[in-house]
């Protein structure tokens, strides 16, 4: 039997709530259907004043949580130390975690809370820092941190110094070095790889400070799991010391932030649930739980008046297609912020379940009903997971940390913004997930060490600027068994410190089947005719390609040079290069000519046990695999349509969502069924297939 399907929210306690407050709200979260409670562990609120500890409202939440059957997951804050230390000036912002004298407190912090709940019946397990992100500046404790990392990752100071441009005499000199409160911010001419070391060394710095918050709670006898929520995950974030594919070697499972209002402002409006998905997507790629757990930990539930990038009140059907996005790519939680809201600062009165009244909403309604399906079938979804990916895309986080410096501003509309890779990766994901495939990402340190699996029928590389020779060598061996590999833009071009890197921008050439023989940029709009006599738009730039070996041209330019070229390789395995930013332009400006061609090139390595035939941008499929078939959840985001359902194999179909409507249809082999779906709606179905599984 696998981990059952939950829904929850943050319960906020305010800091003058009482303890019957604290209660009812647990009660009514039960009531709803909820059954995972999150829980801020405000430092200041349990610790008003120094060696003064207070934890009556959090006491009466984890024990009414018991006594009405739900789970608690505290988060541990000892980052943000309380007003009365005068560190900082709010509630959650973050310390100078590098001073020794700091951390000795903080540490007194975790252990207090641990020994108190770690044995709780109520706990679930702990998010060891909200959205761990920070920025760190070049303080006399950071700097002697830096010093320790870059001894750690160069034999001599002479090495550090062929890619500094400031020069040292000694490591104690690097550590010395402190500029209080400066940061190294991005500058003409500054240093590439001196910003590119302080960012790889922030990550470093953050997976340290998480691992010795985990063994504090490790060391005060709590064995339940812990696992942090990063967030922002369609933006650079090195910067920040966030590093989805590092940070899960020190938890037990992931989970992530999925605020639209935050974190999807650059995606249209109608993708803001499909953003959901993406960042779970993300999640499910990189953790590293043994059964694959991931959450969406915090998912917005409510009103943003005054306190996110733009004031949104999300409907009862927006709230429904957030849940099913999660839940439709795999997560085994989906945690709302908040149940109730705060009563004072920022965020006050916003982003609650909730009413401002404290009452039933809209958007509680929708929980409420996707509890009631999940709890109705419950053995059913207990038994499923996320249908098996067929196509891979590669995150390629040198790639993203350079842009990050190389790039200029934030709108998804010029392609050189600093986001320009992390668009492009999402661009490949959108334009897979119009198509209702599942996908599923690695980045370059595992794609090296534990290859691509069997499953990947698809890879891709979406303007991956940087790339080694051992990914190179990978993705050789890949296609030669047989596998489709898609790349665009300037493969290989640099290597990670920003460096022209030749050697290796032939090599991918090579592997790619053609090498550009220029870049030229167009002002204006610019296309590309297919071999058939499709035409599609091209982006920002043309690479005029020479076809290598026995590569040919599938598209050219207006100016009959080679925009795109295909190659048969191995046992069916096949490249295609295509000369222009496809993927990130999908992502700025999604236009169906684009998506056309992938169809065209990928479509059947893709196709699963059942498939949406008419999948588009507004009408899309994810499917959860069950032992004995699938379950498939339909998401609408226009007017009533017709989803179009074919079957491979013959078997039995039946809605989930539907109450009341047990009718079972059955299918035969090689069907297609119309099901009719309501408009902003989303219907959950159960494929029970007849004999063995595909």
């Amino acid at each position: 039997m696998g981990e059952s399907l939950r829904i929850g929210s943050q319960l906020f306690i305010n800091k003058d709530d009482t303890e019957e407050a604290v209660r009812a709200w647990v009660r009514s979260m039960q009531e709803h259907g909820l059954t995972v409670i999150r829980l801020f562990m405000i430092w200041e609120q349990v610790e008003p004043r120094a060696g003064e500890w207070q934890f009556g409202s959090y006491d009466a939440c984890l024990d009414e949580a018991s006594i009405c059957g739900l789970k608690v997951v505290p988060t541990l804050m000892s980052v943000s130390p309380p007003g009365w230390m005068k560190l900082t000036d709010g509630p959650q912002s973050v310390s100078d975690l590098d001073d020794p004298a700091y951390q000795t407190k903080a540490r007194g912090y975790v252990e207090k809370i641990a020994q108190r709940y770690g044995n709780h019946p109520a706990l679930d397990s702990w998010i060891l820092w909200n959205e761990p992100t920070r920025y760190i500046t070049k303080s006399k404790f950071a700097m002697e941190a830096y010093a320790r990392y870059i001894r750690e990752n160069f034999d001599t100071i002479e090495a550090y110094n062929q890619i500094s441009y400031t020069q040292y005499e000694s490591f104690e000199a690097l550590a010395a070095d402190d500029d209080e409160g400066s940061q190294l911010n991005a500058q003409p001419f500054q240093s590439f790889a001196e910003r590119l070391s302080w960012s790889r060394f922030s990550v470093y710095n953050m997976n340290q400070q998480l691992a010795w918050i985990r063994d504090v709670i490790r060391e005060n006898g709590s064995s339940h799991e812990v696992h942090i929520n990063p967030h922002n995950l369609g933006a650079e974030m090195q910067g920040g010391g966030q590093s989805i594919w590092q940070q899960s070697e020190v938890v037990d499972f992931l989970g992530c932030s999925a605020h639209p209002m935050w974190h999807s402002l650059r995606f249209p409006e109608k993708r803001w649930g499909q953003s959901v998905a993406f960042f779970a997507d993300l999640m499910k790629s990189a953790t590293r739980h043994p059964d694959g757990k991931f959450w969406v930990t915090e998912l917005q539930g409510g009103l943003t008046l005054y306190s996110a990038g733009q004031a949104y009140t999300p409907s009862k059907e927006v709230i429904r297609e957030w849940i099913w996005e999660g839940l439709g790519s795999g997560a085994k939680a989906v945690v709302f912020w908040c149940f109730n809201a705060r009563n004072s600062g920022y965020e006050a009165g916003e982003w609650a379940l909730l009413n401002p009244w404290g009452g039933s909403s809209p958007r509680l309604e929708a929980v409420k009903e996707a509890a009631g399906v999940i709890a109705e079938h419950q053995p059913l979804f207990d038994l499923s997971r996320s249908e098996a990916a067929h196509v891979m895309v590669l995150y390629s986080e040198a790639s993203w940390a350079l842009g990050a410096v190389e790039g200029t501003g934030h709108d998804p509309g010029n392609p050189r913004n600093v986001n320009m890779y992390a668009d492009a990766l999402a661009g490949a994901y959108l334009m897979f997930s119009d198509l209702s495939a599942e996908v599923i990402f690695i980045n370059e340190d595992r794609l090296v060490h534990e290859g691509i699996p069997e499953a990947i029928q698809v890879f891709v590389l979406p303007n991956t600027i940087v790339l080694g020779l051992a990914e190179i060598e990978v993705l050789r061996a890949y296609v030669s068994r047989g596998g489709l590999l898609i790349a665009d833009g300037l493969i290989g071009m640099k290597d990670r410190n920003g460096k022209l890197d030749p050697a290796t921008m032939l090599e991918a050439s090579q592997l790619l089947g053609a090498q550009f023989k220029d870049i030229v940029t167009d002002g204006e709009s610019f296309s590309i005719t297919g071999l058939h006599g499709s035409e599609w738009p091209g982006w920002f730039y043309r690479l005029p390609l020479e076809p290598l070996g026995s590569a040919e041209v599938w598209g050219r330019f207006t100016d009959g040079s080679a925009a795109m070229v295909k190659e048969e390789c191995g046992s069916g395995g096949q490249v295609i290069r295509i000369g222009t930013n496809f993927f990130q332009h999908y992502f700025a400006k999604p236009d169906v000519r684009l998506l056309s061609l992938l169809q065209e090139h990928a479509g059947k390595r893709i196709d699963g046990t059942v498939r949406l035939a008419n999948s588009h941008a507004d009408l899309r499929m994810r499917t959860l695999e069950h032992p004995e078939g699938v379950i498939l959840i339909i998401m609408n985001k226009g007017l009533e349509t017709t989803a179009n359902l074919s079957f491979a194999v013959a078997g039995q179909l039946k809605s989930l969502t539907k109450t009341g409507e047990a009718s079972v249809l059955r299918v035969q082999a090689s069907e297609t069924l119309p099901w009719q779906i309501a408009q902003e709606d989303v219907t959950v179905l159960f494929f029970q297939q007849q004999g063995p599984r595909r």
